[in-house]
């Protein structure tokens, strides 16, 4: 073997063992000789690949754990795991409460005067209604002859009022004072109720025994609303009692000054005397001159401040 032959044959070893990697130091961490590492493209592919392989697993993942809906059996069985996914999270249902029998109501003993009486002052439905069921006379009185209306129009029991007058009830009855519900409508200054009263043909000027009308009542006790309805509904303004004293008279008397200026402006006389022979102004006068006289009675008295 000539000397060419012997120098082509050791250069052909030393390429396959460069090929191979021995003879060139120990492997590096990744298993890459120590003289041979990978350069920046080498790796940015090798993690590349890195990243596409562990796409294909997670795919791979995700369609083993779908359901493979090949036929019908398989759609219910889906529909099937749904519902009692569904059942598991609801609340479960209550227990059903026991049916309540409703008790029989108890039979109201039957009702006497005295006691519906005193329910039309109380308002209580269910013994005035038993009584008038029963047949009892709604202007049934007591021995003041006060009866059920009369209770109901000073109570201002505007439902019982109307029921009532819808039995029968005299609108116009009166008690030992000769006072018709009207006097007593007035007196708890109940507008509605009057309305009521007037609309079913009571009397608008009646007298008690001291001749006084309810055009003196709603001035007494101060209820303006019922004084100017009275007058709208053709009260006689200017009607006198027993001691000559008119409505003006009345307001003169007890202050009322609210109800001075609706009579004074519907009219009512000035100079109407009274059986002492007094008219409103003079009363007036006579009301001054008494507080005049009281305020300066107490001026120099110690406990007095001025």
């Amino acid at each position: 073997m000539d000397v060419v032959s012997v120098q082509q044959l050791v250069s052909g070893v030393r390429e396959k063992r460069k090929v191979l990697g021995c003879g060139h130091g120990v492997p590096g961490p990744r298993g890459w000789p120590s003289s041979w590492m990978p350069g920046p493209q080498e790796a940015e592919a090798r993690e590349r690949q890195k990243a596409e392989e562990e796409k294909r697993q997670r795919l791979e993942k995700f369609n083993s754990s779908r359901l493979n809906l090949e036929n019908l059996a398989d759609l219910e069985n889906l529909i099937q795991r749904r519902r009692e996914k569904r059942l598991k999270r609801r609340v479960p249902p209550r227990a059903p409460e026991p049916l309540v029998k409703p008790q029989p109501q108890a039979q109201l003993e039957p009702v006497d005067l005295e006691t519906f009486l005193k329910a039309a002052a109380e308002n209580q439905e269910a013994l005035t209604d038993k009584y008038l069921t029963d047949g009892g006379d709604p202007s049934a009185h007591d021995k003041l002859h006060r009866t059920a209306l009369h209770w109901a129009c000073l109570k201002g029991h505007g439902q019982l009022v109307n029921k009532l007058l819808e039995m029968g009830a005299a609108v116009d009855a009166r008690d030992l004072l000769d006072r018709t519900p009207v006097f007593w409508a007035c007196r708890g200054g109940h507008l509605d109720i009057l309305k009521q009263l007037l609309n079913h043909g009571a009397q608008v000027n009646s007298r008690d025994k001291i001749w006084s009308t309810p055009l003196h009542v709603a001035v007494r006790t101060g209820h303006c609303e019922c004084l100017e309805h009275l007058i709208a509904c053709g009260a006689h303004i200017d009607a006198q009692d027993k001691e000559g004293d008119t409505a003006l008279h009345e307001a003169v008397r007890h202050g009322h000054y609210r109800a001075m200026k609706v009579l004074l402006l519907y009219g009512a006389q000035l100079g109407v005397q009274n059986q002492a022979s007094v008219t409103p102004v003079q009363l007036a006068r006579d009301w001054q001159q008494g507080i005049r006289e009281a305020l300066q009675a107490h001026l120099g008295h110690p406990r007095t401040r001025c």
